[in-house]
């Protein structure tokens, strides 16, 4: 199971399962508004692709590494980024 520790402006997310990339192992993501050029980087994208690029830009994890995270784990990090945009 993933653990939680979410506050008004940041969520970090102990991922359910650790993924390797790069000789690098990421054991958790740490979220945040994103900024305007945050945004920028992955607008007009779509879809998984959109929040594979999200996640990554704002957690400072390089894609291939977010492409691998469990499902549940990437739709927990979308939702989170998602309310700082509507």
């Amino acid at each position: 199971m993933s653990a939680e520790t979410e506050t008004l402006d940041e969520l970090v997310l102990t991922l359910r399962k650790p993924v390797e990339h790069g000789g690098m192992t990421y054991t958790q993501l740490t979220l945040k508004e994103p900024t305007a050029a945050q945004w920028n980087e992955w607008d007009g994208k779509k879809g998984v692709d959109a929040d594979i690029t999200a996640i990554s830009v704002i957690a400072g994890v390089p894609s291939q590494a977010v492409a691998k995270i469990g499902a549940r784990d990437i739709i927990t990090a979308s939702r989170f980024i998602a309310r700082f945009l509507e």
